[in-house]
């Protein structure tokens, strides 16, 4: 017969002092939904702070410039193909067959006669 060496402890909240009540999913570490929120706004800010978390490019202002510079470098002296990964490849591919749009001057909104005498 196995015996629970661990029957009579009662775990804690990872983010306050409280005691994880019983009614919470057999493997929270929160002991409530504030709690829960406060642990991933935590980790979100932590990984914010080296990198975005939607694509994972740096997050800070300096890093940005850098990002920028080093892009900027990287399209006037790409890498022989020999250097890059299928991935590297498959994206300059894509690149050279769906080039940027260049942006022109912002059209001038006119307004019609009709709805200004309205």
């Amino acid at each position: 017969m196995r015996t629970d060496k661990f029957a009579g402890f009662q775990l804690r909240c990872i983010m306050c002092p409280n005691f994880i009540p019983a009614d919470r999913p057999k493997r929270a570490v929160t002991c409530s939904k504030e709690c829960s929120q406060a642990r991933k706004d935590y980790g979100r800010a932590l990984q914010d702070r080296t990198e975005c978390r939607y694509c994972e490019r740096p997050s800070t202002p300096a890093e940005r410039a850098r990002y920028k510079r080093w892009r900027k470098f990287e399209l006037k002296n790409p890498p022989p193909d020999a250097e890059l990964s299928e991935a590297e490849l498959a994206e300059r591919e894509y690149r050279k067959a769906n080039p940027r749009q260049k942006r022109g001057p912002k059209p001038k909104v006119t307004q019609h006669p009709e709805e200004d005498a309205e």
